[in-house]
């Protein structure tokens, strides 16, 4: 089984991750000693590629800018 890395919380706050083979509900959190839930962290997502604003839009502006200067 391959191991994946989660984060935890502790009643006191502390946020920490844990490298586990499993869905470990619970761990110990190594600042406190406190019991550690875990907790569901946003992911970072990069779109790239045609479709996307960022991309079409400077696609745009470049080829709006050539055109003004003809």
């Amino acid at each position: 089984m391959a191991f994946k890395i989660f984060d935890y919380q502790c009643t006191n706050d502390h946020i920490t991750e844990h490298m586990t083979e499993g869905i470990q509900e619970t761990v110990i959190c190594p600042e406190c000693g406190h019991t550690a839930h875990r907790i569901i962290s946003p992911v970072a997502t990069h779109f790239k590629g045609f479709g996307w604003p960022s991309r079409d839009t400077k696609w745009i502006k470049e080829h709006e800018k050539a055109g003004a200067d003809n």
